[in-house]
């Protein structure tokens, strides 16, 4: 049975990610810091069709984490499921749109190591897991309006830069692995973090979350991507 990890996994993107890949029967594992979160959603399966008996919730807030909680992540990973055959590297914080020179320093290095740094630790400790898989897939989540639209973007934007170099450095030095290296490079879509900052905004007239999330999965398993008219951006195998 096929088990995928899933970051900021708790509302989402993510949730739809695990909610589709559920309803596939592979095994997901959740992690997100919003523990709450994380239950509620757990709560949803429990009383719905998919089977609550693939899901493991995996409370970890990246911007607290050490290297100890990713070393630990990976033994625990191991130890219940010896190999793991994707991860979708989804977790981001998106703070309000602020010119450079303006931009709260602190908040630079947070958004900066919860966006960027702890990506670079979830790879690299899980890229042994995922070397044992037959076919492992490692998915990057990045956001084509930074590279339209760079303004005002800050931390927010040079992290999702520099997480695409990372996964096409990764992608080049694993070719002769088992593992497929994805970028998702993904355009605008409802969310509860777009919300906030477009608050004028009709998310009724956005891509849902759960078309996403269909639309990654389809072109990350070969399927045939979804027949709509939506402008959803592109996933690119490495």
């Amino acid at each position: 049975m096929k088990t995928y990890l899933i970051t900021g996994a708790a509302q989402g993107l993510g949730k739809a990610l695990a909610q589709k890949l559920l309803s596939l029967n592979y095994q997901v594992i959740l992690l997100d810091k919003e523990l709450k979160r994380l239950n509620a959603f757990y709560d949803e399966i429990e009383q719905s069709d998919l089977n609550i008996d693939l899901v493991a919730l995996y409370p970890m807030d990246l911007l607290g984490a050490n290297i100890d909680n990713y070393k630990q992540l990976t033994e625990t990973l191991s130890n219940e499921y010896g190999c793991i055959d994707g991860v979708f590297l989804n977790a981001a914080t998106l703070p309000a749109f602020t010119p450079i020179e303006h931009f709260d320093y602190m908040q630079w290095y947070e958004v900066l190591h919860t966006n960027l740094n702890a990506n670079f630790h979830l790879i690299q400790q899980t890229l042994p897991l995922l070397k044992k898989s037959n076919e492992g897939k490692l998915v990057a989540i990045t956001d084509d309006n930074v590279k339209q639209h760079p303004a005002y973007y800050g931390a927010y934007g040079v992290a999702k830069a520099g997480l695409e170099q990372l996964t096409k450095t990764v992608a080049q030095e694993i070719k002769q692995t088992n593992i497929h290296c994805y970028l998702a490079n993904l355009e605008t879509f409802a969310t509860e973090s777009r919300g906030r900052l477009f608050p004028g905004e009709n998310p009724n007239n956005l891509t849902s979350a759960e078309d996403m999330a269909s639309y990654v999965l389809d072109c990350i398993f070969d399927k045939p991507i979804m027949t709509t008219t939506a402008d959803f951006g592109t996933v690119e195998k490495l």
